[in-house]
């Protein structure tokens, strides 16, 4: 008999990617920078601010899913969708 194993069947998992995300941002910046701040505010705490915020949603989302029962890691099987 066959067995079938239960996975996700992900094309690309998740930290690969962000980083070719950040890859290509930091790649499309050098080639055609864009000035979307004016020079006076202070860079960093924009920076700052955005990572915050986004770390602030990735704890919600795992909080969440881990609620729901599921499973965040890509190479498992999910239980419930969220």
């Amino acid at each position: 008999m066959s067995e079938t194993v239960d996975r996700s069947n992900v094309v690309i998992h998740p930290p690969i990617a962000w980083a070719l995300a950040i890859v290509v941002g930091l790649a499309v910046d050098w080639l055609y920078p864009l000035r979307f701040v004016p020079a006076p505010v202070p860079h960093a705490w924009i920076g700052g601010g955005v990572f915050a915020i986004s770390l602030a949603l990735a704890i919600w989302a795992i909080v969440t899913i881990r609620g729901a029962g599921t499973r965040v890691e890509t190479h498992k099987p999910t239980t419930a969708i969220v």
